[in-house]
């Protein structure tokens, strides 16, 4: 009795243990539960009445109710079904569009009439009395293919509709809880971001044309539904059927409805491109009707456009070696004047050719291939603004397969597949100048998913996923270029280094539900392998930029002698003191090159 009361104990630990692992739960995501009673018009329970189910893509079920008239379909694939029931002395009842939504317990009660099983009495389900989850407390709401497809989504993306789910901001965040605690699977299988593990950083782009429905589960989620604290996204994709479907769409937007930002208008820059053309196509048939099934989507997204993009840059003074500063003209520092360093005003005149002809060059060239036109920026005396409308070409790529198998009335298979290739401009660190490469971001991640759904008995049934999603990208800088700034001058390239990470992740679980009367019991595990891999070149360039002397090859010295130069001569300020501080430690810094 102490023997069994401990292995007991055990068991129950042991359950306890990995329901709350944070990669090991039961669950049944991306599946549905189909429930119901049948009874007389008395509200009496029929025994053994035979309740069948059956989809367009070949999974059917059948299953004897209990002695109270009870059945239970669970872990079925989601989508719509005929259900039909019989039982001997009642009518045969059929009931069509019964839609099991994922991630839901979908409750249909059934009320057989008196009569010939030659009779049936045909019902067309659906509604919402149907759809209810009385079964337990989770709050959430689902999206059907027909509110994917049909409402005005900006882009055609999905991740738009999360926001109509109460509680859930635009940002990711989803009743109260942290963006980075959500929980996004499809088809049952891990899809997050293994970094930022956002609500809207999903490793594969969900397109509106290849998703079923989905359901975001905001608050009280069961053990079965994941790992983490905040909203379960649970994503289903479309199948093939006995019936050939598809569809096409083709979004395009241009410029002709853009205004042009008020800095733009000012600095005489036009207003800046913008080519948005986004198309998709989708067709799904049967390959073996009743058995073989698939479904193909391709999306892609060709975008031309800009942003604007302000960038300090040398005056024409500068290119010739006159250096300005101001400096004091009262003993409170109240007024200041401006002042060159070769210029006659002063007692000890500064000579353009002992600056670095190379130097001067290159501040020179600045100066003609990006003349000034902003002066929002810089400190007017040697350096002002460049404004300019740098390029953000985008061009995505999105392919989705997705093949089902009815092996036998008691076994189906299903196999999608993803590939994603995007290449697109960095839109963080832009070109530097209209005549500098663009920083760019490749991203080309891909997802595997089997599932095989076992009917074992009509009381017991087994579904086991594998999925493999690998994230790969690389943001694309100029790694191997010269990073030599000419520090509070100009900086003539972004210095953006390349940087890339692989992060493939291995998702195995198992689920297996058990109908014994009124109860059932349901027993699972998920297992995640998650290897991070990252290469950065984020240290490939000299020390250039770190020396304020190296560009116009001098050293310290000039900058004392510099300093000198203002005390011999009684000006005012210093490298760290006043207004004038900003701009003759701005000088100074040129000046070092003298």
């Amino acid at each position: 009795m102490k023997s069994g009361l401990k292995i007991l104990v055990g068991l129950v630990l042991f359950v306890l243990f990995f329901s709350n692992s944070q990669n090991i739960a039961s669950g049944q995501a991306g599946t549905s539960t189909l429930r119901g009673t049948v009874t007389d018009q008395q509200g009496g329970a029929v025994a053994h009445s035979i309740v069948s189910i059956k989809n367009s893509s070949g999974f059917s079920r059948a299953q004897e109710t209990t002695a109270a008239g009870a059945y239970s379909f669970d872990l079925i694939p989601v989508g719509d079904y005929e259900v039909t029931v019989q039982a001997a002395g009642f009518r045969k009842a059929e009931f069509t569009s019964v839609h099991a939504l994922v991630g839901n317990i979908v409750t249909l009660d059934v009320k057989l009439e008196i009569g010939s099983a030659a009779q049936t009495v045909q019902v067309e389900a659906g509604t919402s009395d149907v759809q209810i989850n009385t079964q337990d407390a989770t709050l959430g709401n689902t999206i059907v293919g027909a509110q994917i497809t049909q409402l005005p989504i900006e882009g055609r993306d999905v991740r738009v509709l999360l926001t109509l789910q109460p509680g859930v901001t635009p940002d990711g965040y989803v009743a109260g809880a942290r963006s980075d605690q959500s929980n996004i699977t499809l088809d049952g299988i891990d899809v997050n971001d293994a970094q930022t593990n956002g609500i809207n950083d999903a490793v594969l782009r969900l397109n509106s044309e290849a998703i079923e429905e989905f359901r975001v589960n905001t608050v009280n989620a069961n053990a079965n539904e994941g790992r983490s604290s905040a909203a379960q996204v649970n994503l289903v994709t479309k199948s093939g059927s006995n019936q050939w479907h598809g569809s096409a769409f083709e979004l395009y937007r241009g410029s002709l409805f853009e205004a042009n930002s008020w800095f733009s208008n000012k600095s005489g820059v036009p207003r800046t491109k913008l080519v948005l053309n986004t198309f998709s196509g989708g067709l799904g048939g049967p390959i073996v009707k009743d058995k073989l099934f698939f479904f193909y989507n391709y999306e892609g997204q060709r975008q031309a456009t800009a942003k604007p993009v302000v960038d300090v840059v040398p005056l024409p003074s500068l290119g010739q070696g006159i250096i300005n500063y101001t400096y004091c003209t009262d003993p409170t520092c109240n007024t200041f004047l401006p002042a060159s360093l070769n210029a006659p005003q002063v007692q000890q005149v500064y000579s353009a050719a002992g600056i670095n002809p190379a130097a001067l060059a290159a501040l020179a060239d600045a100066a003609k291939k990006y003349p000034a036109n902003d002066t929002s920026v810089g400190d007017g005396l040697n350096t002002s603004g460049f404004r300019f409308n740098a390029p953000l070409p985008i061009k995505l790529n999105s392919h989705f397969a997705r093949f089902d198998w009815a092996v036998n009335q008691k076994q189906n298979v299903f196999v999608r597949l993803n590939y994603i290739s995007d290449n697109q401009a960095d839109p963080i660190n832009l070109e530097a100048f209209p005549d500098t490469p663009i920083p760019g971001i490749w991203n080309h991640p891909y997802g595997i998913a089997v599932g095989h759904t076992w009917t074992i008995t009509n009381n017991l049934v087994n579904n086991f996923r594998y999925g493999l999603t690998r994230q790969a990208f690389t943001f694309g800088g100029d790694s191997f270029g010269n990073d030599i700034s000419f520090r509070f001058v100009f900086q003539p390239t972004n210095q953006v280094h390349s940087i890339s990470r692989v992060t493939p992740v291995h998702n195995i679980r198992d689920d297996l539900s058990l109908n014994h009367g009124k109860h059932v019991f349901q027993f699972g595990a998920n297992i995640r392998k998650v290897n991070n891999s990252r290469v950065s070149f984020a240290n490939a360039f000299d020390n250039a930029i770190t020396n304020p002397s190296f560009y116009l090859g001098a050293g310290d010295r000039v900058s004392n002698d510099f300093q000198q130069y203002l005390n011999n001569n009684g000006l005012k300020g210093d490298q760290n003191s006043g207004q004038s501080l900003n701009s003759i430690s701005e000088t100074q810094n040129a000046a070092t090159a003298i």
